[in-house]
């Protein structure tokens, strides 16, 4: 994406976070939260590391003026909550949940965010609650650019959590920010002063399954609670392969940002066609009887199998499929 201010031409990019983003997406949270702030760079260092485990997701909004080089302006962090820590919130909303969080998960608390097992299982089950740890932008309120951070992060955000089973969606925010998701359908569960009680200085805000609204069938929220479970049954190393694939790595940047090496990427890839080849062959392309060289044919495959993956991406998601499968 492009966008045109005056003589300055800003690129828009978007890519999932990954391990090394902790501390610049720590730096542009605190931003916003002053109690995250102060935890200072233990914060991104363990986000560094809960990137790295699939404990948390991260959306990083990445611009580039005139041709200069890509840097981050924008970054959103989620997770999901373990049941027992989503019930004991809903119960009793604190302030500043997400340094909270973080500053338990510092202490050593480790059951508090689901792995890639538990978030299975909870999506082939009951559902997952999906708490927003915080969204920030770097450039001042009134900048120009600021709609079109925004934009892209809104379309990432959506892209990134579609194809999950969501029970419950949670967040806080300021309270000049809460207003939006307000005003586009989640409900106030809990307004928090600030230090002098002149008002709500920061809002929580809920929305669970039972509160679509099927009025409104192609709003952000009603798609991120649309659910159709998965059927090919990627493992969680192909899972983050394919992912980063869509984010537009040629397969030497998926060795770099995943890694491991060239050949593993090649056997990854071998993998996945192969497993995709057997459970449901026609997202490959049609068959072509012509002959072709390996490297063509496994273009075409990737090509088709990329956008199939677009738009499905409960493929993406992890999902204990029972026992004995068909």
């Amino acid at each position: 994406m492009t966008a045109q201010y005056g003589r300055i031409d800003l690129r828009i990019r978007a890519r999932n976070g990954k391990r090394g983003d902790g501390p610049v997406i720590a730096a542009i949270l605190s931003r916003s939260d002053r109690r995250l702030a102060t935890l200072g760079p233990a914060a991104g260092l363990l986000l560094d590391r809960l990137l790295a485990d699939d404990l948390v997701r991260a959306g990083c909004i990445e611009a580039s003026a005139a041709g200069g080089p890509w840097t981050i302006e924008a970054a959103g962090l989620s997770t999901f909550l373990s049941e027992g820590v989503a019930e004991a919130y809903l119960a009793r909303p604190e302030p500043h949940f997400a340094a909270r969080l973080v500053e338990r998960s510092l202490a050593g608390e480790g059951t508090l965010f689901l792995d890639d097992g538990a978030i299975g299982r909870a999506n082939a089950g009951a559902g997952l609650n999906l708490f927003i740890l915080g969204f920030g932008y770097t450039y001042p309120p009134e900048s120009p650019h600021v709609g079109a951070l925004l934009a892209r992060a809104i379309e990432h955000f959506v892209s990134a959590h579609a194809g999950f089973r969501l029970k419950r969606l949670m967040r806080e925010d300021p309270a000049p920010i809460a207003e939006m998701f307000q005003r586009s359908g989640m409900r106030t569960l809990a307004e928090f002063a600030d230090e002098a009680g002149a008002g709500a200085a920061r809002v929580a805000t809920l929305l669970e399954r039972h509160d679509i609204n099927p009025l409104f069938p192609y709003s952000p929220a009603t798609a991120l609670f649309q659910f159709a479970a998965p059927h090919i049954g990627f493992s969680r190393a192909e899972r983050r392969m394919l992912a980063a694939a869509l984010d537009g790595c040629s397969d030497a940047d998926l060795a770099t940002v995943l890694g491991i090496s060239p050949n593993t990427v090649k056997r990854t890839w071998r993998a996945v066609f192969d497993r995709a080849g057997e459970r449901a062959p026609y997202i490959l392309g049609p068959p072509n009887d012509a002959p072709q060289s390996e490297g063509v044919r496994g273009h075409e495959k990737r090509r088709h199998l990329l956008a199939y993956l677009r738009d499905n991406p409960q493929e993406l998601r992890p999902y204990a499929f029972p026992a004995a499968r068909p």
